[in-house]
Order: C-alpha cells, then structure tokens, then sequence
C-alpha cells in the first residue's frame, strides 16, 4: 500500500455545521476593536476589505460551500475569484472560533482542495508555479545547484554525510532570491554564534509544498513532502529549524504526521539560546522598528513573545508596534498564494501594511518571514519610502 505522508482529512462536507451554522454577524470581518484605537485599521480581512463584496468575506464563503454542498449552484468566474483571492491569513477564524467555535479557514482549506479535487479550480492561474516545480522542484523555477549558493564560505554541514543535531531547512524564499541570500546567512551565522550544530540538505532539499497546499493541490504536496521526509529519514534527523513560515506550517502540522521531528521556527530556538545565555545581544543598533507578525507563525502558531523579546534585547533598538498587531495583524499580501497570479491585489494589501508601519512612525519593518520581507522591499520601491526591511535574523547578527 503507497504510503501516505498526512493524515486521512475530513471532507468539506463533514463541515457542514460550520458553514451552515454561520449567522453574518460580521465578527469576522474587523479586528479586536479594543486593541486598535484607530478606526482606520478596524478592517482586517484582505480580500473582503480590498473588493467589498460579501462573497470575499468568510460569511460568503462559507455560503458558497453550503450552496455547493446542497448542489445549489454551480461554480463560475465570480465564484473561482472570490475562493482563491482569500489569503489563508486566519483573521476570520480568530474572531469566530473563540465566540461560535466556526472554522472558516478550515472550510475554506478544504474547499479549495475539493475545487481541485472536482475539476474547477483555477489552476490556470497558478500555471506558472506548477510548471516550475515540475521542472524544477521549486516554485520559482530556480533550479537546485542555484538554490545553495548562499552557504558559500559559511562551512555548513552537509546533513546527508553527517550526523548534525539540527536540520535547518531553508525553503523556497530564502534559497530562490539573491536578496533573500544575505537574510538566510544571518540566520546561519546567528545559530553558529548560538553553538548550535546543525546541516541541511543541500541540493537535496525540494519545496516544501506549501504552495500547493494553500491552492488545494494535496496530491501534489505530498509527493514533494515525501521526497524531503525521505532525506530526512536518510539524515536521521528529529530536530528541524526553519525562518521560513510557511515551510514551518507544513513542517510542524504535515510532515510531522509521516516523521517524529520536533520543528521550530527560527525565533523560538534563537529565544531559547538568548534565555540560556548561548546568545548576547550586546552591540547597539539604533533603529525605530515594528514588528510585523507573519500570519503562519502568528496567528496559526502563537508565537508573538519570542521574536519580541529578541528584539527588545538588542541595545539602541526602539520597538513600536503596528495598530494592528498580534492576532490583529494584518497579511502581508503573501498568503494563499495569491501573489503568483493576482499582483494588482498583492500591492494593495502589502502598501496597506506600509502604510500602517509609516503611521506608527517607525524607521523599518523587521518580521520574520522572507516572503513578507520580498513584499515590504517591492512595495518601498513602487512609493519611494525611506522606510528599511529587516529580517530578525540581521538585526540579531548586528548585535551580537
């Protein structure tokens, strides 16, 4: 029997409490008020803010799998818009769950994977991205001697020839964009300066697949996230570190199911080393910054202190914080990948959260996503803003 990678998935139909139980209160739609003082930033769903339409909102979309389930409708043009211009950011299902205990992004989740399942997803709008990574392995089209030449002169280990007590897995970002290359250094220089051993995989790595899953192609992830299970088996690896999100999401909630690896986010070792006196942030770096949560490792994963922490423990450094932060932080226009077909629409939203940043006065945007980081830069060159883009990992190598 052909081994499968994740665990067997509910159907979108086993959700039919939450997408028929759903009232339109609207909760879903703005942030936690009491938090945001500025009646400018209440708004926080991407999609339903940016075309102001109810089928863009989770309510209109739990609609339409109700609708679809009960074989009501047949899906169309407005309706493929409407389901896959959702960036999987989360919002909706923190205001919900806690009050109705409604999984949006959940049934939003699976009825994308049932719209490629049933044949009328659009996945011509992603065309480009399944090419390359047919080709390539890689949803940029960077092939796999291209994507390791940011560990040159660094003396990374190779995990496959030797025994190393952490795999940094470096994902799609990180290893495809020359601007990317000097953030993953500082990543690895700040976990050597930490002592921690670890390798990666070389040219052996392959995408995550998270890409494909936020489209509903489950079929295709598993076999790029039984390739990098393999190697790692191979590696012998129970410890992964990532700074990249997404690659963290499927790791931590996918891969997990098919291997026994404990997974970490780059801020949640680097933390650790900091709290055990491994890491000493010491030099100044004079900077007003915010800190912007990327939503897979916020929202979906908790984790909000330890990247805080970090930075409030760098000397000089002055950390602001966004009107929408934490759970009420807004995407940066990089989920669901959207960004691949839909660039009009991923400007909006990122030059929102620009907007936002230069609003609370900040010097630079540091987060801790290498997507947001791509999107930051691009938006910055389009208004000509002073405003600087940090990873976490330089503003930590900076200081220590």
């Amino acid at each position: 029997m052909e081994r499968r990678i994740t665990a067997q998935r509910e159907v979108l139909a086993e959700l039919k409490e939450d997408f028929s139980l759903c009232g339109k209160c609207k909760l879903c739609q703005g942030v936690m008020a009491q938090q945001c003082e500025d009646p400018r930033f209440w708004r926080n769903c991407p999609s339903g803010t940016r075309f102001r339409y109810e089928a863009y909102y989770a309510p209109g979309k739990l609609e339409i799998a109700r609708c679809l389930n009960l074989v009501e409708i047949e899906p169309d043009e407005a309706m493929k818009h409407a389901v896959f211009t959702c960036m999987m950011c989360g919002s909706c299902e923190d205001r919900c769950y806690p009050v109705k205990q409604l999984h949006p992004l959940w049934v939003l989740q699976l009825l994308r994977e049932q719209a490629v399942a049933d044949g009328w997803a659009p996945l011509e709008w992603f065309s480009e991205m399944l090419e390359n990574i047919e080709k390539t392995d890689n949803p940029y089209g960077v092939p796999a001697e291209k994507r390791t030449a940011w560990q040159e002169g660094l003396g990374i280990k190779d995990a496959l020839a030797e025994k190393t007590d952490y795999l940094l897995f470096v994902g799609d970002d990180y290893s495809s964009f020359p601007s990317l290359a000097p953030r993953i250094r500082s990543v690895a220089g700040v976990l050597q300066k930490g002592g921690v051993d670890f390798g990666t995989l070389g040219e052996q790595e392959v995408s995550s697949g998270s890409a494909l899953l936020m489209i509903g192609d489950r079929d295709y992830f598993e076999t790029l996230a039984a390739a990098n299970i393999e190697k790692m088996e191979q590696a012998g690896v129970d410890k992964v570190v990532t700074a990249d999100p997404h690659a963290y999401a499927v790791l931590s909630e996918e891969y997990v199911k098919g291997l026994p690896i404990e997974v970490y986010h780059f801020a949640q070792l680097a933390d650790r080393l900091m709290e055990a006196g491994d890491l000493k942030p010491e030099k100044e770096v004079r900077v007003k910054a915010v800190y912007h949560d990327p939503c897979r490792i916020g929202r979906r994963h908790g984790i909000f202190e330890e990247p805080r922490r970090l930075l409030e423990a760098v000397p000089g450094l002055e950390l602001v914080e966004f009107e929408r932060s934490r759970k009420n932080a807004l995407c940066c226009g990089g989920g669901g990948s959207v960004f691949f077909w839909e660039p009009g629409y991923v400007s909006w939203v990122t030059e929102e959260r620009l907007f936002e940043a230069e609003h609370v006065g900040a010097e630079a945007i540091v987060t801790a996503c290498p997507i947001c980081i791509r999107l930051f830069e691009d938006a910055i060159a389009e208004k000509g803003s002073d405003m600087l883009v940090y990873d976490l990992a330089e503003i930590l190598e900076k200081s220590l």
